[in-house]
């Protein structure tokens, strides 16, 4: 009886005050007094991608939460952000001060330790039997680009695809459950292709997994001979009310819990030891185009410290906005611990590029935008600014390889854009980055 009282009080106090959500385990002192469970991701450590000039990805008509939490905390400053962990269910709809003075809640509570990497972009020894980390490490500047999981059981077209792809492509990512929905899932895809010959990069989306099914999900990888995982935070289920997204982790506690096992040999949340632990080569993603700028730049630093090794990025169709955000990129020195591999567009069907515009995250131009509106041969002129992007983005300092997104199906229009692309990485200082003497040690 007390404890309902107490909590049905805290929560109409909170409630009134701080829009509260009775988790039971309250962070606000950590996040400046706004609760982070009013993201409708129910994220604990800083804003999704489809997070656009400060509005929510879910509610676009609402200010993202996380972007104020950010700009309370650390105001104009560009800091690492606390790394909170998963809320445990159990204390929901509990009173959080009798939790906090019994010490239920300090495992969600206290921020979790940043673990001592001592990865550096620039060294050539390499951590994984990964091939796409020995193709960055060597200086050489890497393509990566993606094919879709079937939404049957039949890998024969995607393997179609990536066999043409493998010759011009250094890995290939297996996207899959796109918008939510159901297909073969990305780690058997990625299996598929790396039985295939094809440099696989699997995806894990926190929408969809717990923090047991993510760990079993890097077993799977290991024991089929996938060494890179991007994780991701997922988009929304907007098309599928009825579905419930887990959202469990976030992107950075996903990393955190895939680097603490590679570099520790245990389970973090269970303690439990793992004989061959599985060792990927792990990559984040990360929206430049959130404003303002200080604002994915945080949650980047967050990212590195919590493990990842590269990031792919979001869409560049934003030229100069990409630009001022890698010569911030560079300022923050995260150039020396992640290879950044911008995303560039392959806009081909008149379909895809009406769909741009309900994609979270993206940011299309005014005048790009008019330019493939009024195009009279789309797959051309998408090809033509796919390969004016790349050559732009291969120049800027830091850059260190590119992702090719394809809108359309022709996969043919991949290896167009791709040819001509430069071999080596730019350093800051303008100069190929020279490939060593000696080969990566797996």
């Amino acid at each position: 009886m007390f404890t309902r009282i107490a909590t049905n009080l805290e929560g109409l106090a909170k409630g009134l005050a701080f829009d509260c959500r009775r988790c039971g385990q309250c962070v606000l002192t950590s996040t400046r007094l706004v609760c982070p469970m009013r993201c409708p991701k129910n994220l604990r450590n800083g804003p999704c991608g489809g997070t656009v000039e400060g509005r929510c990805e879910v509610y676009p008509e609402r200010a993202c939460i996380w972007c104020k939490i950010d700009e309370r905390r650390h105001g104009d400053r560009i800091a690492l952000p606390p790394l909170l962990d998963s809320p445990d269910p159990k204390l929901f709809n509990t009173p959080s001060y009798v939790n906090f003075i019994n010490g239920k809640d300090k495992r969600a509570r206290v921020p979790l330790p940043y673990l001592p990497l001592e990865a550096d972009a620039g060294s050539i020894t390499c951590h994984t039997e990964s091939r796409l980390e020995a193709r960055l490490r060597s200086g050489a500047f890497a393509l990566t680009t993606e094919v879709r999981a079937p939404r049957g059981a039949s890998t024969d077209r995607v393997l179609g695809h990536a066999r043409n792809l493998v010759a011009r492509f250094d890995a290939v990512n297996a996207t899959a459950f796109l918008a939510g929905k159901p297909s073969l899932p990305s780690p058997r895809v990625a299996a598929a292709l790396q039985a295939a010959g094809v440099e696989a990069v699997a995806q894990a989306t926190c929408r969809d997994h717990t923090q047991t099914t993510f760990v079993a999900e890097l077993m799977d990888l290991h024991a089929s001979g996938v060494h890179n995982l991007l994780c991701l935070t997922g988009d929304a289920y907007r098309d599928d009310p009825g579905s419930k997204p887990s959202f469990a982790m976030d992107a950075a506690l996903m990393l955190y819990e895939a680097r603490y096992l590679r570099e520790r040999g245990s389970v973090r949340f269970t303690g439990d030891a793992v004989k061959q632990p599985p060792r990927q080569f792990l990559g984040a993603a990360i929206n430049p185009f959130t404003t303002p700028q200080r604002v994915p730049l945080r949650r980047l630093l967050q990212k590195a410290a919590a493990g990842a090794d590269f990031i792919q990025t979001q869409c560049v169709f934003d030229l100069p906005a990409f630009q001022e955000f890698v010569r911030s990129y560079i300022k923050q020195d995260l150039h020396r611990s992640l290879f950044l591999l911008p995303g560039i567009p392959v806009v081909i069907s008149p379909r895809a590029l009406a769909a741009l515009d309900s994609v979270p995250g993206m940011v299309l131009p005014r005048a790009l935008r008019a330019r493939l509106d009024v195009s009279t041969d789309l797959r051309r002129d998408g090809v033509t600014i796919a390969r004016e992007l790349l050559h732009s983005v291969a120049a800027l300092p830091g850059v260190r390889g590119a992702h090719l997104m394809l809108f359309g199906a022709d996969h043919d229009a991949l290896l167009e854009v791709a040819d001509g692309c430069p071999d080596h990485a730019t350093t800051i200082s303008g100069e190929p980055i020279p490939c060593p003497s000696t080969a990566c040690a797996s």
